[in-house]
């Protein structure tokens, strides 16, 4: 399993973070955000799919599709993408 550590409270584009843990292949992904918050998500190919999770602050953030791209230890979201 893959697991990601955002530098915020949540994905934007443009967004930036670490692999805490696991490779970058299809499968499922675990976000934490800067927060503490945290969500559950599946990576399929180049596209991350979130599920709907709440901050720490209490705001709710819908399901959303995200392009990912990965360099070393690094990811950065570059775009919303289909769901």
């Amino acid at each position: 399993m893959l697991e990601l550590e955002a530098t915020n409270t949540h994905l934007y584009p443009g967004a930036t973070g670490t692999i805490l843990s696991g490779e970058p292949v299809s499968g499922p992904v675990t976000l934490r955000f800067a927060d503490g918050g945290g969500a559950a998500g599946t990576l399929s190919g180049e596209v991350l799919h979130t599920a709907p999770y709440t901050t720490a602050a209490g705001t709710g953030i819908t399901a959303k599709s995200w392009q990912i791209a990965f360099d070393g230890d690094r990811f950065r979201i570059t775009a919303r993408a289909a769901p």
